[in-house]
């Protein structure tokens, strides 16, 4: 199937130029053409698809989700009555509404396994391209030890998502290799504390250097790369040190930190929102209160850390954390980047060509011809207006592959 998608303009990431009468040709899922309508050769049995009054731009990337997570606070009588089935078709839902807010690739940063990815890919419901992590690791007490003082452990392995805490070099050796036997296309680490975790805090640092560095050279042999769950400064170290590819939310970030990630040139996926969205959630009475006080704690350090970043031009990738918050809001995380001093067009990038080359998604985030076709439609000029990303209403249209997933006119 052949598709011409006419707009009045197109916006290339790349160079932040916006081609006007714009024409983009997608061919069994691949662009062919992406430019201007004039002189262009277009073939007689393509579709047209009527893209007027809207500026289209690649599909947006979020490299930091959590598709199996509801999004709507942290109840712990609703987990404990969950089955493992149910958890796991919360991503069926996650998974629509975050391609209507213009997201048509994620990395899922634990919970989904494998099976989540290849079930959209075979077309079973719709969703975004996907990455998976499958299960992030801790240590006992860590970020993913579910397990609380009364004795009740709110993980539970399954055959296709491996127990997330783990101890030791040897013991961290096998679990990321069970981790890549489920599927894995990243490892996720957690080198520091977290807010939502009952048993650390989100300055202390956690894992060892030695278990960091064995995770990372058991996945190199395989040709993958690791992400960390870092908010604590010493956790951040450790795990640049380590060989980590990606810092994630890096609330506590000093000059040294900045200067190592300068020097790796690793991306720091800030996931600005999340803390906000435990506070609105404790407001709304649906947040364990020692959430809430660790969220209320950190969110000033974690604003202050990311500008520092943003000022030092370390790289800045996009990602939510979203699952904390309702899936589809992910957008709201533009503004907040804008208001650290990010340019939109930076914005824009690091959603796209930023995106896609830190997570390592070929065809994604560029409509360059032998790209997929996953573009969106806004009403307007998102340079000058980054709302016009941050609400999924704004998504007047989103394709993935080159088939219109959602449309308004």
């Amino acid at each position: 199937m052949i598709r011409a998608v006419h707009a009045d303009g197109l916006l290339d990431p790349a160079t932040g130029e916006t081609t006007r009468e714009a024409l983009v040709v997608i061919d069994d899922g691949r662009v062919t053409h992406a430019g201007r309508r004039a002189n262009a050769q277009v073939p007689r049995d393509a579709e047209t698809i009527d893209a007027s009054g809207l500026t289209i731009l690649p599909g947006l990337i979020d490299c930091h989700v959590h598709l199996t997570a509801l999004g709507e606070g942290l109840d712990f009588a609703r987990e404990l009555t969950t089955p493992p089935t149910l958890e796991l078709m919360r991503a069926v839902r996650a998974a629509r509404r975050t391609l209507d807010a213009g997201f048509t690739a994620v990395r899922d940063a634990a919970g989904s396994p494998a099976g989540v990815r290849m079930a959209i890919d075979a077309g079973y419901f719709p969703g975004p391209r996907m990455l998976v992590t499958i299960s992030g690791l801790s240590q006992t007490g860590g970020h993913t030890d579910a397990h609380f003082m009364c004795g009740a452990d709110l993980d539970i392995p399954l055959p296709d998502r491996p127990y997330g805490v783990v101890d030791g070099v040897e013991a961290m050796r096998l679990r990321v290799r069970e981790v890549i036997r489920a599927g894995a296309d990243w490892i996720k680490l957690c080198t520091s504390g977290g807010v939502l975790s009952p048993g650390d805090q989100p300055h202390h640092a956690a894992l060892t250097l030695d278990e960091i560095r064995a995770a990372v050279e058991e996945a190199s042999v395989h040709g993958l790369k690791v992400m960390a769950h870092a908010q604590a400064n010493a956790g951040i170290k450790n795990a640049l040190k380590g060989g980590v590819a990606t810092i994630e939310h890096g609330i506590w970030l000093d000059g040294d930190a900045i200067e190592m990630m300068l020097d790796g040139g690793h991306a720091l996926i800030p996931t600005l929102v999340a803390p906000q969205w435990v506070i609105r959630h404790a407001d709304a009475g649906k947040m364990p209160a020692y959430a809430a006080g660790k969220a209320r704690d950190v969110i000033k350090d974690h604003t202050a850390s990311i500008r520092m970043a943003v000022e030092a031009g370390v790289k800045i990738a996009f990602g939510t954390d979203t699952g904390v918050g309702p899936h589809g809001s992910n957008g709201e995380e533009f503004l907040l980047m804008q208001q650290l001093g990010m340019k939109p067009i930076d914005c824009i990038r690091s959603a796209t060509t930023v995106a896609a080359q830190t997570i390592g998604m070929k065809g994604v985030g560029t409509l360059a011809p032998g790209s997929w076709g996953d573009l969106i439609g806004v009403p307007g000029d998102p340079l000058a207006d980054l709302t016009l990303l941050s609400k999924p209403d704004n998504m007047h249209l989103v394709m993935k592959g080159g088939d219109v997933v959602k449309s308004q006119s």
